[in-house]
């Protein structure tokens, strides 16, 4: 693949140059359905002033309009992964372009967005002070009459202003980054953007003979636990209510406690909690409790397996089909990505690592890689600590910090610490740069050795609390910013949101 020049070395003043503010309209398809069309496409040039609308589908677009894209231009839209994947199937090469969404703008310019602002173009389009969409069109969409239906004018017309409106959006979006020092900041976010959205229209393909053992394997595990389950009870496994009263009225168990209010952990509406992760850490006084614990335990992870991932990719395979997902760039408050799936609804951003190896190429002679940046969020803390420690033990090969952490919270050497015990404690290896304190014994003892050990990654985030309680935000040194406007210390001494102070630098 050849990147293109404008592309190849690119810095924030590459959003110096002329923008082309454009938009679609579609017969309410995706783009990744065959049988959707385009019924519209408007297009302002701002090196002309002059706005054109070509009433076509896709296949009809005019061929100098796509080179015309592919030139020296910010292409400008809202939520322009969109159109990016209508104009790919008119030809648009998306390596060849460069992109400015005004829905990631907002996203970048709020930060965090604690006030939960939407990002739709009519509630955007209000906060830069214009009047919004909303007209006899947008009403009519919303009836769910199909764009293809409505008239010629009325749609054109409703499509150019929206291009109108992106683009004056678009202009007062750089002038704020410039000022802000976030022009960076959304040119990384959106030089991934035409990539996402090739790599939607891709999907992935499923290895028909691994995915039917590993549904047949899950399916015959439950029928065996939940065999096992009738004989301790006849409830419905799947009722929150009928296994709180198993656990802790039939069997006894005793709910976890809050070791900072010392009140019972429960879930946001007080009920006692049944969810896989309390049912592992109730203590077990007796051999009837440790077997309703382990059936219910194996119960929860085989369900999981099946109704988040199995059943899907068998419905998929059956189907004869692939596996596709949208990526979200403006959902997640620390910016990463999210992704939320299509047909199948099985997102692709947390897969299990059991099942990666159902995914195969469905191409002859081609192969599936996974990259992974070891201890990632790590590196980034030391990076912007530069803690002494933290270096020493990035430079050294043999340092593992998954290791280390298993060596300490099972009070062992690092050198009998087995891979099991290095998975189990890569959850918490890296909790305290997120701000977390609370656990057993030995991870609390974990936690206060990480604090000790790398004392310039504590002064950092002491550093961002106090800023954040100081100015209600922090500001990062790549312009990214974060709004903590509630942020307050407790009479207890404990400041508010300190895990999200402390993480959203990080994982961002």
């Amino acid at each position: 693949m050849e990147i293109a020049p404008l592309l190849s070395s690119v810095t924030p003043d590459v959003y110096n140059l002329p923008a082309i503010a454009l938009d679609v309209e579609t017969t309410f398809g995706d783009p990744l359905d065959p049988d959707s069309r385009l019924v519209l496409t408007s297009v302002y040039t701002e090196k002309y002033h002059r706005m054109r609308s070509y009433r076509c589908d896709e296949f009809n677009l005019p061929t100098e309009l796509i080179e015309n894209l592919e030139e020296d231009y910010i292409l400008v839209g809202h939520n322009i992964k969109f159109d990016l994947q209508w104009l790919r199937r008119a030809g648009l090469d998306l390596t060849k372009v460069l992109v400015w969404d005004t829905m990631i703008g907002d996203k970048v310019i709020l930060g965090n967005n604690p006030e939960y602002l939407p990002l739709d173009l009519d509630a955007v389009s209000k906060r830069y002070g214009y009047s919004g969409k909303k007209n006899t069109v947008a009403l009519m969409m919303d009836a769910k009459i199909c764009p293809s239906e409505i008239s010629e004018g009325l749609l054109q017309n409703y499509c150019e202003q929206d291009v109108e409106m992106t683009y004056r959006i678009f202009l007062k979006q750089r002038e704020i980054m410039r000022e802000t020092g976030k022009l960076g900041v959304m040119l990384t976010r959106c030089l991934l953007t035409p990539v996402l959205a090739d790599i939607e229209q891709n999907g992935m393909h499923l290895d028909k003979n691994r995915v039917m053992e590993e549904w047949t394997n899950a399916v015959v595990e439950m029928n065996e636990i939940d065999t096992s389950l009738e004989k301790i009870a006849d409830i419905n496994w799947n009722s929150p209510k009928q296994k709180a009263e198993l656990l802790y009225e039939k069997f006894n168990f005793k709910e976890l406690i809050n070791p900072r209010s010392k009140k019972p952990l429960r879930t946001p509406s007080d009920k006692p909690r049944t969810d896989v992760d309390t049912i592992i850490n109730l203590k077990c006084n007796t051999k009837k409790q440790e077997k309703l614990q382990e059936l219910m335990t194996r119960r929860s992870k085989v369900s999981a397996k099946l109704t988040k991932n199995l059943d899907k990719y068998k419905e998929c395979i059956d189907n004869d089909d692939i596996m596709q997902a949208e990526f979200n760039q403006h959902i997640a408050v620390t910016h990463r990505l999210t992704s939320t799936g299509r047909k199948y609804k099985s997102q692709f951003q947390n897969i299990p690592r059991i099942f990666k190896r159902l995914f195969t190429s469905d191409r002859k002679g081609w192969c599936i890689g996974e990259c992974d940046g070891s201890g990632l969020e790590f590196r980034i803390a030391v990076e912007l600590s530069q803690d002494k420690q933290g270096l020493i033990d990035l430079r050294n090969p043999e340092f593992d910090p998954h290791y280390y952490s298993a060596s300490v919270i099972n009070n062992i050497e690092v050198s009998l610490v087995s891979d099991d015990q290095r998975q189990d404690a890569k959850k918490h290896t890296f909790k305290p740069l997120f701000g977390g304190e609370s656990g057993t014994d030995r991870e609390v003892e974990y936690y206060k050795t990480f604090r000790n050990r790398y004392k310039q990654i504590n002064d950092m985030q002491q550093k961002w609390m106090d800023e954040a309680l100081d100015t209600k935000a922090v500001k990062l040194p790549w312009g990214m910013e974060f709004f903590f406007p509630h942020t307050k210390i407790q009479s207890s001494g404990y400041q508010t949101f300190k895990t999200n102070i402390c993480n959203y630098p990080v994982q961002s």
